[in-house]
């Protein structure tokens, strides 16, 4: 399943449904689709996806530098998961955008 986040402040930003739904319960939402932050909630949803990926971030670094201890032999082929920290910037850049337009954001 697909998500679309839309906001007047930006463009559409598409996400597959696991990586919408972790960044809905990190902007302190739930995870009903369809569904909106109004105008005035949108900076504190930023804020909250922010700390949330902050804490992410402490976590993913913690583990990559146990794995890189335990590690003996490296493997070039090994594929690296893309961090939902990198997935989350465009919509921290529509979050953004739409917190200094003062506009909606939703999502379906």
């Amino acid at each position: 399943m697909i998500v679309t986040f839309k906001s007047k402040a930006s463009g559409d930003l598409i996400y597959f449904k696991d990586a919408a739904l972790s960044l809905l319960k990190l902007m302190g939402r739930d995870d009903k689709v369809p569904s909106a932050l109004y105008a005035e909630d949108v900076g504190v949803a930023l804020a909250q996806l922010q700390q949330g990926l902050a804490a992410i971030a402490d976590t993913e670094r913690a583990k990559a530098e146990q794995a890189e201890a335990d590690i003996t032999d490296n493997k070039q082929g090994d594929k690296v998961p893309v961090s939902l920290n990198v997935r989350a910037v465009p919509l921290i850049e529509m979050l953004q955008k739409a917190q200094r337009k003062h506009c909606a954001v939703m999502w379906e």
